[in-house]
């Protein structure tokens, strides 16, 4: 036997390991490590966005029908999860975070799901306020009648008339042009106003057709067309997740 082995094997059994004692002293993960995935269903707005972009097709979701609206339940499975983070960056409501929880030894499949179920309730309108009643013109007031004038009176006007002479044009004093009235101005148009599925509807006035509603939607239901200034929706794509609105530099969409 090697003596110089021997002595680090003494020495050995009475000294502290080199190696962390794990799991009976678990370590702390490294700082910005991506772990377990924890979901905020009360922060999300079901845009989609994170199913769009994840790469290992790891998030699902159902929908189910009831009074108080859709009842939504999204799903990460961390089996096929890549652990990427890209879901996270494109949420923009921070409904998804990334722990430093490593600790995902499972025995059965339910242990690597993630789930939240959250409802989305259906868009509330307000009532449109009532048109004001028209007001009643006013009466014009009664003209007396002159008295008739008799017939004593009549041959003094006639005389009167005859008496006085008569003015040349150019003694008569020149009427001047009453000035042109302004032009009436142009009725305002009407107010635009929330529709009642809850999919937005873009306010032209303001909206100066940048198309970042177009590049944010999750769904590609808005279409801008910038040469034409025309804004369209495509209503059967569109799931009213309100991420155009948000993103709306000019807040001219409206829901």
């Amino acid at each position: 036997m090697d003596l110089p082995f021997a002595v680090e094997a003494i020495k050995g059994l009475f000294s502290k390991p080199s190696t962390a004692m794990y799991p009976a002293k678990p370590s702390t993960a490294a700082e910005n490590y991506r772990g377990r995935i924890v979901f905020h269903p009360e922060k999300c707005i079901n845009c989609m966005m994170c199913e769009r972009v994840c790469s290992g097709h790891a998030i699902t979701h159902t929908i189910e029908k009831t009074e108080e609206g859709d009842r939504i339940t999204r799903t990460f499975y961390l089996g096929s999860c890549t652990f990427c983070a890209t879901c996270m960056d494109f949420c923009n409501e921070n409904a998804i975070e990334f722990t430093r929880d490593y600790h995902m030894i499972a025995t059965k499949e339910e242990d690597l799901m993630v789930s939240g179920t959250f409802i989305k309730k259906p868009p509330v309108r307000k009532p449109k306020p009532a048109a004001p009643a028209a007001a009643k013109p006013a009466e014009a007031p009664a003209v007396a009648k002159p008295p008739e004038a008799t017939a004593d009176a009549k041959p003094e006007a006639e005389k009167t008339a005859a008496a006085a002479p008569v003015k040349s044009a150019e003694s008569a004093p020149a009427v001047k042009a009453e000035p042109e009235k302004a032009a009436a101005p142009a009725p305002a148009a009407a107010p635009i106003e929330p529709r009642d599925d809850g999919k937005p509807v873009s306010d032209p006035s303001k909206c100066v057709y940048c198309g970042i509603c177009a590049k944010k939607c999750p769904m590609q239901a808005i279409t801008v067309d910038r040469a034409s200034k025309t804004w369209t929706l495509d209503e059967d794509a569109c799931i009213a997740c309100g991420t155009c609105a948000e993103c709306c530099p000019k807040k001219c969409i409206i829901m």
